[in-house]
């Protein structure tokens, strides 16, 4: 049996702008996904008007929707970062020496 590490998203927010929802910036060489400056604009406006008012059922839906995909961009930059730092050290402890090299430099 194996266990899903993420939950699926059954729908995405009706206003989320397809085209420039997700902004990609590098991090120490590794590419990281995150929501664009207009979707993190529109979730902090969610959450300011939550705390003066309460949020209607449509918005209180948008801003778990945001959350659920916040959670999947999370999940693929952790996945990608692992994945990275696991080659990266695969790729140091190899031995990139010959036999002959090897002999040559044992002594030093």
């Amino acid at each position: 049996m194996t266990t899903s590490l993420i939950a699926p998203i059954t729908t995405l927010p009706k206003n989320l702008p397809l085209d420039g929802a997700i902004a990609i910036t590098l991090q120490d060489g590794v590419m990281i996904f995150r929501a664009s400056q207009n979707i993190q604009q529109r979730i902090e406006n969610l959450l300011d008007k939550r705390q003066e008012t309460p949020l209607t059922e449509t918005e209180e839906q948008e801003l778990d929707d945001f959350e659920a995909i916040d959670d999947y961009l999370s999940f693929v930059n952790r996945m990608i970062r692992n994945n990275f730092l696991m080659a990266n050290e695969s790729s140091l402890s190899k031995d990139w020496l010959s036999e002959e090299e090897n002999e040559t430099w044992k002594d030093l």
